[in-house]
């Protein structure tokens, strides 16, 4: 049963989390494609104009982006972005979401136009799918000592 009472993330901290995101998952890419590079993985495809195209970038761009969200958020419940804002992932009971649950949520993502969903609402089409939110950290209420 969802948790109203979670304090959802609002959509200028999604836009942050974006924001950084991308340009770490980008950051990410570029090193990981240099390395490979290096390695000799340079094999190239001719494209229909004759020029020579590098086939690394454009095998690894994709599971970088989906190895990203998955080991971040299933590991820490945030990514870099959501460390920067003060946010995290949660299951619509606000526990900690299960593997498979990061697994749609990242997967979502690839939906074409996925992220102009959150300007009509804060919850994206990977948040809907997955049953997830992202949430505010100052919404964890701790119990003080004099509560207990």
């Amino acid at each position: 049963m969802p948790d109203n009472n979670l304090n959802l993330a609002g959509q200028g901290q999604r836009i942050i989390n974006f924001i950084v995101d991308m340009t770490t998952i980008a950051i990410l890419w570029i090193i990981l494609t240099v390395i490979l590079l290096i390695l000799g993985l340079d094999q190239t495809y001719t494209d229909e104009t004759g020029e020579q195209v590098p086939l690394i970038p454009l095998l690894i761009i994709v599971p970088t982006f989906w190895g990203y969200y998955i080991f971040t958020e299933n590991k820490f419940q945030k990514s870099l972005g959501k460390l920067f804002t003060k946010t995290k992932v949660v299951s619509l009971t606000g526990d900690k979401p299960t593997l498979l649950q990061i697994i749609y949520r990242t997967l979502s993502r690839s939906i074409p136009f996925e992220y102009f969903s959150y300007f009509a609402t804060v919850e994206g089409i990977h948040d809907r799918l997955s049953k997830t939110r992202v949430i505010k950290l100052d919404s964890i209420k701790i119990p003080s000592d004099e509560q207990k």
